[in-house]
Formats: structure tokens, C-alpha cells, sequence
């Protein structure tokens, strides 16, 4: 398993860095090719931001201090130039996320969906899963949006897992009984995409609504033409090392305004995130991968990247000078690496 701890990876990425350039790092990374998002604005910013206060003054916000409470997530799920706000109330048992779209003005409500606070979205088919699993059976449905409200494509059903207490299995799509071998061809034409789980990628502290909503979807829009070309020819390129999971995201990790890409190599307990920093018409990857199942938690207000699998024990990395010594999560957390699945039409959605 691929790992780094925190001196590390302090270490690491200081040395990796430090020897392209004599400025410091705001000096050398902030160019002219890349000015701040907040430069850029839409008309969604501000209704979703009063939402999601609406949602933090409800009598379902869950706070904890870690990413098993209420969560938000931002993501075109239409592909219609415009993120849907997906609110988390929690990652409890048959908990959905509410969905929300920005349309003519207003924030209108889609409906529910999901299950344990997430949900699957298929980006390449524009395709979301929302799915049940109870004792012994699974139901669920492959839906996508239109305008403002869900369009089923197909439903599906089986209790095979009730085999061994004598049931009598029965598989269905769009509530017809139908054989294994078609029920499984059906729903593997739905799911043979790579994925992205959605619901749970911000908390509701300051500065991950902060980000989340004025900086997150920004970056394509003030980065320039040769500085886009960069960032996707070297997706494109360590792309080829890996398999169609593999994913990315861009990111202010040290908090001079300017992204970092992260590559996220897979979805297996063994991918990490392979992180790159800008520097002088250069990205430079730092010597050491860190994360596992191809993400990595961060702490907006600290500047702090950190493993969120509770089967290990944590670790902690920055990009930043700032000592780690007696460090304590802020409430404003998210998740992160894999915000979009590597084909060429999130490539060009991000760097066209």
C-alpha cells in the first residue's frame, strides 16, 4: 500500500519544490497565465450558498468533527454548464441526498436519491444510480436529469442473496421477470462506465463552502490557453499507465489561488493520488504518492492533506511550510482526487 507519513511528506515535497526556483511560492506561481476564480462569477453562486445556510440551520445538520456528518457536494450532473447542489445529511444507513438545480433564477429541488448519503454517477453517459439493498435483495434504478426533474431509463431487482435461506430467486428489469443472463447483460450496459461516488465531498465549515462555491468551479475559466494545454497534456500522458478509473482534480492546496492537479490513479485499495504544483510553465510532481483508493482527505482552513480509510492509521502531508505539530482538524473539510473521471469529454468540459 502506498504511503507517506507526515514529516515525510513535508519533507518530500519541500525538496521537490524547492530546487525550481529561487522566489517563494506565490512569487513563482502566480503568473499572469492563472489569475484568481473569484474573478469569476455565476448567477448560482449566491442562491446556493443561502441553501446550503438554510440546510446548516435545519433540524437535519449532523456537525462532527471528521466527514461522518452533513455533507455537501457540487457537480454537473445534466452537463448543461451548470452544477447541481447535492446536500448529505449523513452517511447513515438509507440516508438519500437531496438534489438541487439553479434554473430561471431560482434553486428548485429534483428529488432524492442515493442511499448512505451517496450516490454513483456515471459522467460518461450522464446516467445516476440510486439503489437500495436490503435483506437478501438489491432494487434500484438508472436515472439521469431533465430540466428539473428525473427521467427513469431502467429499474432493476434481484434477491439472489436470499439463496441460501431457501428463497425462490427472481431477477427483474422494469419490474419484469427476466432470466440472469439478461437481467446481468441490461444492468452491466449501465455500470461498465467508470463512476464517481457523489454526495459527500464537502463539509458545511466556512471555508469548504467558501471554496466549494467561489473557487471550485472557477478554474477553467481563468487559467490561459497554454497553461490548459499543459495540465491536460500531462493528464493525457500518465493516463496511459492506468485503467479508465483513473480520475482527477484541480486544487489550491496551499492557498496562493492557484491550482494544483491531482491524478488519481484508481478506485483499488492500493491507487494514490499522485500530486503536481505549478511552477514557472512547469508542473512538478513531488517524489512520494499519498492516499488510498485513488483519494486523500484536506483541510481547507489548515492546509493539510490526510488519509480518510479508518482501517490505518492517519497521515498528514502539506504543500505549505506550516508545522504539523499538535495539528487538529478544522470543520472544513473535503474530499479529494477524483472530482472527474479521465475521458475526453471531462478534458474538454475542464481545459477547452
Amino acid at each position: 500500500m502506498k504511503k507517506i507519513y507526515a514529516a515525510a511528506a513535508c519533507i518530500i515535497f519541500a525538496s521537490a519544490l524547492s530546487g525550481c526556483s529561487d522566489k517563494n511560492s506565490s512569487e513563482t506561481k502566480q503568473s499572469k497565465e492563472i489569475v484568481s476564480p473569484r474573478t469569476v462569477t455565476f448567477d448560482w453562486q449566491e442562491p446556493y450558498k443561502t441553501k446550503l445556510e438554510e440546510f446548516r440551520s435545519s433540524s437535519d445538520f449532523q456537525e462532527s468533527n471528521g466527514i461522518s456528518g452533513s455533507m455537501f457536494d457540487l457537480r454537473d450532473l445534466d452537463s448543461d454548464g451548470i452544477p447541481e447542489l447535492i446536500i448529505s445529511p449523513s452517511a447513515d444507513s438509507d440516508v438519500k441526498c437531496s438534489i438541487y438545480t439553479y434554473s430561471g433564477g431560482t434553486v428548485e429541488e429534483i428529488g432524492q436519491n442515493g442511499n448512505k448519503g451517496f450516490f454513483s454517477y456515471y459522467p460518461i453517459t450522464g446516467v445516476i444510480n440510486d439503489e437500495f439493498q436490503g435483506s437478501g435483495f438489491v432494487m434500484g434504478e438508472f436515472r439521469r436529469i431533465i430540466g428539473s426533474s428525473f427521467q427513469t431509463e431502467m429499474t432493476y431487482y434481484n434477491n439472489v442473496d436470499s439463496a441460501a435461506d431457501g428463497a425462490v430467486i427472481r431477477y427483474e428489469i422494469d419490474k419484469a421477470e427476466v432470466q440472469p443472463a439478461e437481467y446481468n447483460e441490461k444492468f452491466y450496459s449501465y455500470t461498465e462506465q467508470p463512476s464517481l461516488t457523489v454526495g459527500r465531498k464537502y463539509t458545511f465549515g466556512d471555508g469548504a463552502v467558501d471554496y466549494a462555491i467561489y473557487c471550485s468551479e472557477g478554474w477553467n475559466d481563468v487559467a490561459s490557453a497554454d497553461i490548459k494545454k499543459l495540465f491536460r497534456n500531462k493528464i493525457e500522458k500518465i493516463a496511459e499507465e492506468y485503467s479508465e478509473s483513473a480520475a482527477f482534480e484541480l486544487l489550491d492546496m496551499d492557498g496562493d489561488e492557484c491550482p494544483e492537479l491531482i491524478f488519481s490513479e484508481g478506485t483499488a485499495d492500493q491507487d494514490s493520488c499522485r500530486i503536481f504544483v505549478y511552477r514557472d510553465g512547469e508542473l512538478i510532481e513531488g517524489n512520494a504518492k499519498f492516499g488510498i483508493n485513488g483519494r486523500f482527505g484536506f483541510d481547507n482552513d489548515n492546509m493539510v492533506y490526510f488519509t480518510i480509510d479508518p482501517k490505518i492509521v492517519s497521515e498528514y502531508g502539506t504543500l505549505t511550510d506550516k508545522s504539523l505539530d499538535g495539528y487538529e482538524k478544522s470543520g472544513s473539510l473535503m474530499e479529494c482526487g477524483r472530482r472527474y473521471i479521465v475521458s475526453s469529454e471531462s478534458l474538454s468540459a475542464v481545459f477547452d
